[in-house]
């Protein structure tokens, strides 16, 4: 699997925008794969690497029943010749959704496990368990947050470079669920700019899709410490105000916002991550926390598929 060159940038040009002066454009790495789209892809990529480096054959990794990661996990590993065991929190409900349906189309083995079970992905002596019954494998942590992941997304940065001329000078705006993404990114703007391929490092603006996700700043921290490239505060930030109520909740008025979104812009959104990023870049451009002349470059991070 390789990066399809199909990622763009598309102009959001509406009323709203044109009367606070903000330039909104979205780029487009939901088309970086036409299967495993987004963050996702990018995430999974050093993670396949280094699972064939180490002579692994299986792979397993966690999710929840409308898992993004669990989707692109299941193709990716089938397209890169691998058996995957996704780890399902919670019974599973048959006949199985269209997240769960596909993933054990591409041959990976459904583990449901209890919630409480679920809360102990990271306890050794459970994943020790699961080895013992499933054999050996190559773990990916839920959402693909780990150090192979955040290097995957570093190519984020190099992707925006390429398409962007006047990066340097935008917000950049996206989504987050675990922070790998973001840290990834703000690692690659930094090596860019240490190479001098890119004259200033962009502000990044990181919005929590989950509810108390304030957590997430230590985690994002902890990715971008202890290398060469380390970030500064002062680059980033993260919003944990825009959560819509919580991890995949999506109310009247977030489902209205897309609709009318996707048929003003031809942009398709889903309402656990890009859905909720648009809505709150136009939150705050109506509470005018953008100055006149402000340039937002909103990541499109994938994860549109027949569940939404």
């Amino acid at each position: 699997m390789h990066t399809s060159n199909q990622i763009c940038v598309q102009t959001v040009d509406d009323e709203f925008l044109r009367s606070h002066d903000v330039s909104l454009r979205v780029i487009r790495f939901d088309l970086a794969h036409p299967v495993v789209g987004g963050n996702k892809w990018y995430k999974l990529q050093h993670n396949l690497a280094l699972a064939r480096v180490q002579g692994a054959t299986r792979l397993l990794s966690f999710g929840g029943a409308y898992s993004n990661h669990i989707y692109a996990l299941a193709a990716a590993g089938a397209d890169a010749g691998f058996d995957t065991l996704g780890v399902i929190r919670g019974e599973l409900v048959t006949p199985l959704n269209s997240t769960l349906a596909f993933a054990r189309s591409q041959g990976m083995q459904l583990i449901p496990v209890s919630r409480a079970d679920y809360r102990r992905r990271s306890e050794a002596d459970f994943l020790l368990q699961l080895q013992q019954q499933y054999g050996p494998f190559y773990l990916i942590p839920e959402g693909g947050a780990n150090a192979a992941g955040v290097q995957g997304c570093e190519q984020m940065a190099f992707e925006l470079a390429q398409r962007v001329p006047d990066l340097a000078h935008c917000e950049i705006a996206l989504a987050c669920g675990t922070g790998t993404t973001l840290a990834g990114l703000l690692r690659g703007l930094e090596a860019l700019c240490h190479r001098r391929e890119l004259a200033s490092q962009p502000f990044t603006r990181g919005f929590a899709v989950l509810k108390g996700a304030g957590f997430l700043r230590h985690d994002i921290r902890h990715w971008l410490s202890g290398e060469d490239v380390t970030p500064s505060d002062e680059r980033w930030a993260l919003e944990t105000e825009y959560h819509g109520g919580g991890y995949a909740r999506a109310g009247q008025g977030l489902l209205d916002f897309i609709a009318s979104f996707q048929l003003r812009h031809n942009i398709p959104l889903e309402p656990v991550y890009t859905g909720k990023l648009l809505q709150a870049l136009y939150q705050r451009i109506e509470a005018g926390h953008y100055a006149p002349g402000s340039r937002i470059l909103a990541l499109h991070t994938g994860g549109l598929r027949p569940v939404w």
